[in-house]
């Protein structure tokens, strides 16, 4: 249960043992099944496994596709504070969640330690999202509003680089993200049918994402007329999902390329992908990749910074961005050369769900964490 400044004391408060229980607020934009909602909800379930007590805050309002949080969770008002001196941490996820901080911590220092993640690139997530004007305008906008917080944390080596133009490099804690596969999950028998019967005894590649420029998924339905037997199954939907369809038309490959559109826990499609491939051009940091390596998935990826950072070419086989011979080249190195079991052994070495909530919780008490 919470406080709220002008309400009732609805919160029991937690009862610290040797300083080991924490008392943390999340503060997210929804629940909705989307990226910084997964990373939150996978945090929420690792600290309240290591016994601290969690609360969610969230603005939006949605019935469908959200996520059931093992922890109590609230509905508030952007304009109505959270009474945060209840909380030891106050940890905020996006850029409404950050505006509510900077409008609502008081000015007065408070004992609540109080976390921001940065999930994205925000002047390119922006850009590709609306424009350039917007991106400007509110991606400073954004940055001012996280002055207010003590810790700033980022998931990439590349991201703490990036936002060293408005944070010293040194404030910047780097966390790498993880992703907890629920491999209970299966698809309905009508689910498999609709697949198996679509794939026949093809080559399979397989793509989990949202349907927008940025993820670069043009790049593989135009690299399809070079590949051979192979098809390719598209889970997701998005702004790019109707000039995709055209694409694949205009390619010649319609029939080997299925748009499945939104599904929900997407990840259940991933043990029947020969090859899963992420051919982006910008990534915050990319839990796809993750759910590919925790299930073992022969992955091909594009050379940004950021795949680069986290998978070896030893572990995953990368293409040259925007460049469609080099894809064609990598699908057909993937069909003799699969590397699943070592990108699965980078995933248990260094994006365990362990490693994360030991880098989390050491930001939570105060002492430096992260890379």
């Amino acid at each position: 249960m919470y406080l709220l400044k002008n309400g009732v004391n609805t919160r029991k408060k937690s009862k610290k043992v040797n300083n080991k229980t924490l008392s943390i607020a999340l503060l997210l934009p929804s629940l909705a099944k989307m990226g910084p909602v997964l990373v939150a909800y996978d945090l929420v379930k690792l600290m309240m496994e290591r016994g601290h007590e969690v609360h969610v805050f969230y603005f939006d309002k949605k019935q469908e596709n959200v996520l059931d949080f093992p922890c109590p969770t609230y509905n508030i008002s952007f304009w109505r504070s959270i009474d945060f001196k209840q909380y030891d941490v106050v940890h905020s996820h996006g850029f409404r969640p950050d505006a509510y901080v900077w409008l609502h911590k008081p000015f007065r220092k408070i004992h609540t330690r109080f976390v921001t993640t940065l999930h994205n690139l925000v002047l390119e997530d922006f850009t590709a999202t609306y424009n350039k004007i917007v991106a400007l305008v509110f991606g400073h906008l954004w940055m001012l509003f996280i002055k207010r917080h003590d810790v700033k944390v980022v998931l990439s080596k590349v991201a703490r680089q990036y936002y060293s133009r408005w944070f010293n490099p040194d404030k910047l804690v780097c966390i790498y993200n993880t992703r907890i596969v629920c491999t209970d999950k299966k698809l309905s028998d009508n689910e498999e049918r609709e697949l198996m019967q679509f794939k026949g005894k093809s080559t399979f590649l397989g793509v989990n994402a949202i349907l927008t420029p940025i993820k670069g998924i043009d790049l593989i339905i135009k690299s399809m007329p070079f590949i051979g037997d192979c098809k390719l199954w598209i889970v997701g939907n998005g702004k790019s999902l109707e000039n995709l369809k055209q694409l694949s038309v205009q390619e010649g490959v319609s029939d080997r390329v299925f748009f499945a559109g939104y599904r929900a826990d997407a990840f259940r499609y991933l043990p029947y992908y020969d090859i899963y491939v992420m051919p982006s051009r910008s990534e915050g940091f990319p839990l796809a990749l993750l759910e590919a390596a925790a299930l073992k998935r022969n992955i091909i990826c594009s050379d940004i910074a950021i795949f680069k950072e986290i998978f070896t070419s030893n572990e995953v086989t990368f293409f040259h961005l925007d460049n469609v011979s080099s894809l064609v080249n990598a699908v057909k190195s993937s069909w003799t050369n699969d590397k699943s079991h070592k990108s699965y052994n980078r995933y248990l070495n260094d994006y365990s769900p362990e490693r994360f909530a030991d880098g989390y919780e050491n930001v939570y008490r105060g002492r430096d964490a992260g890379l």
